[in-house]
């Protein structure tokens, strides 16, 4: 697979494949930053987010909203925790290939110039989505789109295919001191 360049010689944003995996905090967050610097260079990014909404409030789907149309949140109705949770979205999808058929179709008109797949990469890691479909996806990829895969647990075959990968580890945690899950914080 031809890899592609951070940037051009003349300054033009030009397509990646990054990996964000590992079992620290940030893979999310990490995302939602290079959706702030596409749009600060006069970008736009898709998220589909693959593992839920599984709260009912989510704060980078509530911050994107900000965006307005420059920033387009998918949900997958099947991974929802509740019906409800939807609402927040964008847009949603029924299925998980459903999700990829869409991401497929931002990516094949190039209907952004950042796609993240967030918290795709356990549900690859496990094979509950084809490789295969994975792999025609960043094949079929203009040259001036990324593809940002988040989540734990990424598998090697996708890591070799990454332009960039990032291992984000735990060094700390207050979940290990029985501290739940804190709004602005891990949602």
């Amino acid at each position: 697979m031809e890899r592609g360049k951070v940037v051009s010689a003349t300054g033009q944003l030009e397509g990646n494949v990054i990996v964000f995996t590992g079992g620290g905090k940030g893979k999310t967050t990490a995302a939602v930053g290079l959706a702030c610097r596409a749009l600060g260079h006069g970008g736009n990014a898709v998220f589909i987010h693959f593992a839920g909404p599984l709260r009912a409030s989510l704060g980078e789907v509530r911050c994107m909203q900000e965006f307005g149309r420059k920033v387009t949140m998918i949900a997958i109705r099947s991974q929802a925790a509740q019906e409800s949770y939807l609402d927040q979205f964008d847009e949603s999808v029924p299925t998980l290939d459903a999700a990829l058929e869409r991401a497929g179709q931002l990516v094949g008109d190039a209907e952004c110039s950042l796609l993240v797949l967030d918290d795709i990469n356990p549900l690859l890691d496990r094979g509950a989505i084809d490789r295969e479909a994975i792999k025609e996806l960043v094949r079929g990829k203009p040259g001036s789109v990324s593809i940002v895969f988040t989540g734990r647990s990424a598998p090697s075959w996708l890591l070799e295919m990454a332009d960039i990968v990032t291992d984000f580890a735990e060094v700390k945690h207050p979940v290990h001191e029985g501290v739940g899950p804190r709004r602005g914080i891990e949602f």
